[in-house]
């Protein structure tokens, strides 16, 4: 983990009139994140931790993809700053089928089982991810199975969604019986 200073230039003034900078530590930042997110919240603090300490972080410049359709991939993200667009590409064209937005969970199902991806994530704008991998996610996971349910069902209802929205677009292609 990282600690850096400051960016945002909010030095403090100290008692004796100098200037400290204040300090934020990568392993906070991860942690604020992932309470943040929907998947994660209800998952105790203490083993929230867990997963913040072993998340990594990764940047994107716009256009570029993070994964790619039909490819093999063991990583959930966690979109920190940016866009990113979920892509279903076709022989002749492409349909953007969500956009993410800081804050979204995506890649899930990659923790749980070896698949390949049904949609690209290509970044909208540039962005930076966090991000834990299938094996490490999946040691935490034993060691706290009471997660599970709750991540299951996030990242369900979050197909269920990009499957309506999906579907809709396409809904004149159908074929009346």
């Amino acid at each position: 983990m990282n600690c850096y200073a400051d960016t945002d230039n909010r030095s403090q003034e100290t008692g004796c009139g100098k200037l400290t900078q204040t300090y934020t530590c990568e392993l906070d930042d991860n942690l604020e994140w992932l309470r943040r997110t929907n998947v994660f919240s209800s998952i105790p603090l203490e083993r929230l931790r867990l997963y913040a300490l072993m998340c990594s972080r990764r940047r994107f410049r716009r256009g570029e993809f993070l994964f790619q359709q039909g490819q093999p991939d063991d990583k959930g993200y966690i979109l920190v700053s940016g866009k990113v667009q979920m892509v279903r590409q076709y022989e002749n064209h492409s349909v953007i089928v969500h956009d993410l937005e800081p804050g979204a969970f995506f890649g899930g199902l990659a923790l749980f089982a070896k698949i390949r991806r049904l949609f690209g994530a290509r970044a909208a704008t540039d962005v930076e991810v966090l991000y834990i991998e299938r094996e490490t996610f999946r040691k935490i996971l034993r060691q706290f199975p009471e997660a599970t349910e709750k991540i299951l069902e996030v990242m369900i209802r979050r197909i269920v969604l990009m499957e309506e929205k999906f579907l809709e677009r396409h809904m004149h292609e159908c074929a009346s019986v």
